[in-house]
């Protein structure tokens, strides 16, 4: 496995545990992040969706989906990015930007990663 690959197989990872969080236990999940409990279903759609997006990343690890890797950089800078426009036009709880962040700081590792990969090649 490249180190690519792993950038993105530990990113799977993170998305199996908070997808499987929202599915099971989603109001202690929500509380540990600072935010209100509910019994609506949104929130176990979106430990769905999550989940089955952390499929996408663990299967495109497996098989070293370069495309996929790059897309992915744009698509988590994008959700940070978005996260912070949430925090502060709806003023929402900084646990927002905290949460993007993490996929900041994957899609900067998996970035570097790929730099390094085509620097090498």
């Amino acid at each position: 496995m490249s180190k690519t690959a792993f950038t993105i197989r530990i990113y799977s990872f993170y998305l199996f545990l908070m997808g499987a969080g929202m599915i099971i236990i989603p109001n202690v999940l929500l509380s540990l992040l600072g935010f209100q409990i509910t019994n609506e279903i949104w929130i176990r759609m979106l430990g769905l969706f999550t989940f089955t997006a952390g499929i996408y990343y663990f299967y495109s690890s497996v098989h070293e989906q370069t495309y996929f890797y790059k897309s992915t950089v744009f698509g988590r800078l994008f959700f940070f990015l978005m996260t912070i426009v949430f925090v502060f036009v709806f003023k929402q709880s900084m646990m927002l930007a905290a949460i993007g962040s993490i996929d900041c700081l994957g899609a900067i590792w998996t970035f570097t990663q790929l730099k390094k990969h085509s620097n090498n090649t």
